[in-house]
């Protein structure tokens, strides 16, 4: 390919007006690089913090950059929006790269080098690659609009959408006209390389547009499109468009933690060593929250995935994801002399379920149930609790369960299993549901005799056995959790527990995530897995039955732990699987997660009937799930809505069970 193909420059365009251009460039850009680190400075983060942080983390933002930014990697999991964001973002992108080079050809190495970048095959490329960037500009923003104007979902769209939308519209549809008359103007043998503006060019022939009439009109298109972009640059920072700069930054900084593992604010033993009390625990209002949560809620898009996916939202609860991190985000500046704005109202801090279905779809890392736990924190150390909730942590505190039995009533299911002696394979963790709650004990036992019938060496704890605290730590009250790991974990090395075996999903999380922070390092499996594994080396035969069963999985098994095979491998070995539409990773939550299941929750809908309606559309005979409180709460919805003659609650161990060979 010979240098002759080249890029026409634009030597009709009045000098004092490029420089014209290159002055307000730089203005424009220097000011919303003044606004982007005005945006954290203000948050007290020194530049020299910034850097700091900068030169530790490099591996880390470049990591999230390109997993989340560049491949959009939860973006892409919605189909329509993600085709409809990434076609806006790389049609931006190839943009602004085609702009820069041509800037750079013609405005730099010409004048100053007097040769260009923009000849031959590169050439020819480029303009390939600058017509596909419109096109995927263009149809990114029609879908945007489309998505709005026929409300195919519930958005919170505003003015700004609409303005912002247009105004990228026509940057995309100027070029293409501005490319279309340049070809008119200075026709070449290789235009067709700029396939979209070759077709449009032929308007202005049909138009009979003479040279000169032609040159001016370029001109004044010219000076339209700099003027639309530089309108819509500046107006980045006041706009949705300021996520582009802000959820880089909250994507950039985000450290990605195990889903199932909270923060830990203090450490027990290490308080009851010094008698140092003395702590504040939570936030109340915006300006109490750490830097990087202030950092984390500027990112927010306001794209209202978490809202749609949020249960407590979708059965009329006060509680909205979206709105709250909104709140935040709007009020991130509040001054310390000032009170600031309330992070939520209490009822929609004891709203959330905990189930992270927001943390799943937030495309830039957001967690927002992180702030309603900050919330139930402060809730906890102002003793707003209400009278059930007080009276689930009394009882944690005087009978180490949530049902204020006895301990010795554990030592019932010593009539079923072992006492657990050191050197045994595998400790089962009953767990306070297998312990006291009557359907929840029918699972325990039949776990029981399916390991008994595999011969698996193990043993249960019986009245030494404690409830774990993950509800306490989730309603706030962390040094109540804390009690119970320090005993819990003495009870384990009394015995040198290795393995830990569990039915129960938030028993299973709470061991694998996050007692290890208090020193505990055994295997934790849950009960899905290790019958999943008998069955496949032959312990345990089953036989298929041709009866149709839907699964739900639970929160802290599937969306936080990531199980999802296990559980479907047991159905589908003994029976034929039908998935509900919100299945697997955006499963929804049966209503107990987040200490829901011991206190009531104002709402116009019950979650757990939402989600039995969904499992009643698959004309499934049976509904099959893997946690004790999913089982609690699916059977009180087929008893209040009067289906139980519909559809059958199970365990997954009870369909091995029912279908042993």
């Amino acid at each position: 390919m010979t240098t002759s193909i080249a890029s026409p420059t634009l030597v009709f365009i009045p000098i004092a007006e490029l420089i014209i251009l290159y002055a307000t460039s730089f203005s424009v850009a220097g000011f919303v690089l003044y606004w982007w680190y005005r945006s954290y400075s203000k948050l007290g983060i020194r530049f020299s913090e910034m850097v700091k942080f900068g030169w530790k983390n490099w591996r880390r933002i470049l990591h999230h950059l390109l997993v989340y930014a560049g491949f959009q990697k939860k973006i892409l999991k919605d189909r329509y929006a993600g085709i409809m964001h990434f076609s806006i973002f790389y049609g931006m992108i190839i943009l602004f790269i085609s702009t820069a080079l041509i800037a750079l050809s013609h405005d730099l190495l010409k004048p100053l080098f007097h040769f260009g970048i923009l000849v031959g095959w590169f050439y020819l490329n480029f303009e390939v690659w600058a017509n596909l960037g419109g096109i995927l500009l263009t149809i990114g923003i029609v879908m945007a609009l489309y998505r709005r104007l026929a409300k195919r979902i519930e958005l919170d769209t505003i003015a700004d959408d609409y303005i912002l939308l247009s105004g990228l519209l026509l940057l995309a549809l100027q070029g293409f006209i501005l490319g279309a008359l340049k070809i008119y103007l200075f026709r070449n043998g290789f235009d067709d390389y700029r396939f979209v503006e070759w077709s449009l060019s032929y308007v202005f022939s049909f138009g009979n547009v003479s040279q000169g009439s032609g040159i001016l009109l370029y001109r004044d298109l010219w000076m339209f499109h700099i003027m639309t972009a530089f309108a819509i640059a500046a107006y980045l920072p006041f706009s949705k468009l300021s996520h582009i700069a802000l959820s880089s930054v909250g994507v950039s900084v985000k450290e990605i933690k195990p889903r199932g593992e909270m923060p830990t604010p203090f450490i027990l033993s290490e308080l009851m060593e010094s008698g140092n009390f003395d702590f504040k625990m939570g936030a109340k209002v915006v300006k109490d929250l750490p830097k990087l949560k202030k950092i984390e809620a500027l990112a927010c898009t306001d794209c209202g995935r978490c809202e749609r996916a949020c249960p407590a939202h979708i059965a009329g609860s006060d509680l909205d994801p979206r709105v709250i991190v909104q709140n935040i985000k709007k009020n991130v500046y509040s001054g310390e002399a000032e009170m600031g704005s309330m992070i939520m109202s209490e009822n929609a801090a004891w709203a959330c379920t905990t189930c992270q279905a927001c943390v799943e779809e937030c495309p830039v890392l957001i967690e927002p149930f992180s702030f309603i736990m900050e919330t139930r924190k402060n809730l906890v150390m102002e003793s707003k609790l209400s009278k059930e909730t007080v009276g689930y942590l009394n009882n944690l505190t005087y009978a180490q369960n949530p049902f204020n039995n006895p301990p010795s009533d554990r030592d019932e299911m010593l009539k079923f299993a072992p006492k657990y002696e050191e050197g045994m394979d595998i400790l089962y963790w009953v767990g306070c549901m297998g312990a006291f709650d009557p359907r929840g004990k029918e699972v325990a036992k039949t776990v029981m005799e399916l390991l008994n019938k595999a011969g698996v060496k193990y043993g249960i704890l019986g009245s030494e056995e404690k409830c774990n605290g993950e509800t306490a730590r989730r309603i706030g009250e962390e040094g109540r959790f804390q009690e119970l790991v320090l005993s819990n974990i003495d009870t384990f090395k009394k015995y040198n527990v290795k393995k830990i075996l569990t039915a129960c999903p938030h028993c299973f999380n709470t061991f694998k995530n996050e007692y290890p922070k208090f020193g505990l390092n055994v295997e934790v499996l849950h009960h899905s897995t290790f019958l999943t594994n008998l069955v496949k080396d032959g312990k345990l035969n089953v036989k298929k039955k041709e009866e149709t069963v839907t699964l739900h999985d639970p929160c802290y098994l599937g969306r936080i732990n990531g199980q999802y095979e296990e559980t479907r491998f047991i159905v589908k070995s003994a029976t034929n699987l039908s998935e509900m539409e919100k299945s697997g990773s955006k499963s929804m939550c049966c209503g107990a997660g987040g200490g829901n299941y011991w206190y009531k929750v104002e709402s116009q809908e019950s979650i757990s009937h939402i989600r039995m309606e969904q499992a009643l559309e698959t004309k499934a005979e049976k509904l099959a799930t893997a946690c004790p409180f999913c089982m609690a709460m699916m059977e009180d919805a087929s008893r209040t809505m009067d289906v139980e003659s519909k559809i059958k609650v199970r365990d997954i161990a009870e369909i091995l069970k029912e279908n042993l060979a």
